[in-house]
């Protein structure tokens, strides 16, 4: 029964679409305890909006918030009660299981890194996404929490990604393959950094297929892709913003030839905006941490709140971060093996 703090504060359209996504979600799974932080009378106001109370869906009352725009050490420190830290707190305390926040990214990470600390093992946390691919979604590690990653954190991403992946996306039987983003996908190619991550990785027990470039990793060729943050945060953007375009790019296509209004081509481009809609997923995971911690897209509605949620209770249902722990803990035997 995972207990989740969600920052009912964070977000350019909070706290209505996180309370109407928590809403969702607090009816779907009633076992589920999920905690509201954020100014009780405006929290309040937005659920008597909804059809009708729910026993698992609480408020915790914050009295500040942290802005979008705030320098996020500066304001953890001068706003200790702001929604934002107050559920990290209280994972820290053991008050909830995870939190989820669409607020002020950096204060998040701060907040998860200083308040949580890193698990057992971890030299540096990072974050990771789901990207879409021609074969399904696959996840990259990392995405903007650590734009100077050393080669063994590189390395730990991959074991941290892979765990990710086996656990909530994969399949029965699927075959989860780990890549090094570079720019070729030579042995020999890439900063010295992803030359001795390449060496990392090739001594590990995952099934590492050496680097790849930018251009395969849409197609889906490995589950998972490994780079530092200042990369994967590019190779993020771009790929939403992308996304977003090419499907206006097919509508104004098939206005000029005149099929738009055909309802094969309606079903067929509404099917590929699902699957292109970073919306589906709802949330980055910051992994490495002392607890579950979700980091929601700013522009979240609800639909993306609520995916961000269940997102964080799979996390913790799969007990990700434990198998995170047992993982580092067999390498590490292994490596004190082979010295």
């Amino acid at each position: 029964m995972p207990r989740i703090a969600i920052d009912a504060m964070g977000g350019d359209k909070a706290p209505g679409v996180v309370v109407r996504g928590a809403w969702k979600v607090a009816s779907e799974q009633p076992e589920w305890q999920l905690f509201l932080v954020g100014d009780e009378a405006a929290v309040s106001a937005e659920l008597s909006k909804c059809e009708k109370p729910l026993t698992n869906l609480h408020v915790v009352h914050s009295p500040e918030s942290i802005g979008m725009d705030e320098h996020p050490v500066e304001a953890l420190k001068a706003k200790k009660q702001a929604s934002l830290p107050m559920c990290v707190g209280m994972v820290r305390e053991g008050k909830a299981d995870a939190v989820i926040s669409a607020g002020n990214t950096g204060a998040l990470v701060a907040a998860g890194t200083l308040m949580l600390r890193n698990l057992p093992g971890v030299r540096r946390a990072g974050i990771l996404t789901t990207l879409p691919t021609l074969r399904g979604r696959i996840v990259i590690m990392d995405v903007g929490a650590n734009v100077a990653a050393k080669a063994s954190h590189l390395s730990q991403y991959a074991t941290m990604g892979d765990i990710f992946y086996r656990n909530l996306i994969a399949r029965e039987d699927d075959k989860v393959h780990v890549s090094l983003l570079s720019v070729g996908s030579e042995e020999g190619k890439g900063s010295p950094v992803i030359k001795e991550a390449h060496a990392l990785l090739t001594q590990s027990e995952l099934d590492f297929r050496g680097n790849i470039e930018g251009h395969e990793v849409f197609e889906g060729a490995s589950e998972v892709i490994v780079c530092d943050g200042m990369v994967g945060n590019v190779v993020l953007k771009t790929a939403e913003g992308l996304s977003e375009i090419l499907v206006k790019m097919f509508v104004q296509h098939a206005t000029k030839t005149g099929i738009a209004s055909d309802e094969r081509f309606k079903g067929t481009i509404g099917s590929l905006a699902r699957d292109l809609d970073w919306q589906e997923v709802g949330g980055a995971a910051l992994l490495g941490v002392n607890g579950t911690v979700v980091i929601a897209h700013g522009r979240s509605d609800e639909r993306a709140i609520a995916s961000g949620i269940r997102t964080a209770a799979d996390c913790c249902e799969k007990h990700v971060n434990d198998k995170i722990i047992e993982a580092l803990q067999r390498e590490a035997s292994k490596a004190g093996a082979t010295r």
